[in-house]
């Protein structure tokens, strides 16, 4: 197990299981790999998984906490619509933002290309500002 592995929710074979499949291996060959059933290889990706989803939703509460501003984009959302309703929200709340449209569309690009087709929003995207005008896309 890798250093930065080590401190996870997620135990050492739930991450070589999602290893695995992320190099295209089906479940049925990852058994065979482990000498253990489809079924048991199942059981571990699905509760890696859940595992993920509970930290995923345990960050998203902490910030919401911590940032003054937190949106949720919702999906069918005009990628170029997303700057300006941030900026709104960061007026009203009298907090300058560090960084212009074009840097915020780059960032939703970037940190959620699962999220957008073309130029639509496809999921929910939350967007927090800090109280020094950072801009953070989950």
């Amino acid at each position: 197990m890798r250093e930065d592995e080590k401190d996870t929710l997620l135990t050492g074979k739930q991450i070589e299981v999602l290893k695995l499949k992320r190099k295209g291996l089906s479940q049925a060959d990852i058994a065979r790999m482990m000498k253990t059933t489809r079924g048991n290889i199942s059981t571990i990706e699905s509760t890696a998984m859940k595992n993920i989803e509970k930290a995923q939703k345990t960050l998203k509460f902490y910030h919401a906490i911590e940032a003054p501003i937190w949106m949720t984009v919702p999906p069918g959302t005009d990628l170029y619509d997303i700057p300006p309703l941030v900026f709104k929200e960061a007026d009203r709340k009298k907090i300058k933002i560090s960084v212009d449209s074009a840097t915020v569309i780059v960032k939703l690009k970037t940190v959620s290309p699962e999220k957008i087709h073309r130029r639509v929003t496809v999921d929910e995207i939350e967007v927090s500002v800090d109280k020094n005008g950072n801009v953070s896309i989950f």
